[in-house]
């Protein structure tokens, strides 16, 4: 779906393993129903995007570190393949920066761990062989926000 292994400069995302695909099935569901955070993965690497819809990063609630997304009003989008394979780490070739991208991490192997309450979900990436945070975020509900989450 979203990932800048399958999209232009534009960010929009094309048919590069079936990423428009998924987009057109799964993305109308996900801002119907609301959900807060889609993770993915298959690529060997990690990234993290905005709260995301229809090609456009929706900043409203985003802080301005861009650690806390507050009552987003689009699905935050992870791909948490930093794991690896057995080919190493994905080789992104002249990679777009697309509006909705936040970071993207090809060069660390890692894990990743999602802390859940009612309120808040933090997503921290840490890599294995160090146990360095390379990525923490969380997505924070305010008491009355309806919705997400």
């Amino acid at each position: 779906m979203y990932t800048i292994r399958s999209c232009g400069p534009d960010g929009v995302p094309n048919n590069d393993y079936e990423a428009r695909n998924v987009q057109e099935a799964f993305e109308e569901l996900f801002i119907k129903y609301k959900v807060d955070l889609v993770l993915q993965g298959h690529v060997h690497a990690y990234e993290r995007h905005y709260p995301t819809a229809n090609n456009s990063a929706i900043m409203a609630g985003v802080s301005k570190d861009d650690m806390t997304y507050t009552n987003p009003k689009a699905p935050v989008y992870v791909i948490s393949g930093a794991a690896g394979g057995p080919e190493g780490h994905f080789k992104y070739k002249n990679p777009p920066s697309p509006e909705w991208l936040v970071l993207m991490d090809n060069k660390h192997f890692g894990i990743t761990k999602l802390l859940v309450t009612p309120t808040n979900l933090t997503l921290t990436m840490t890599e294995s062989a160090t146990g360095m945070v390379h990525d923490e975020f969380s997505i924070v509900k305010e008491s009355g926000a309806k919705g997400y989450m």
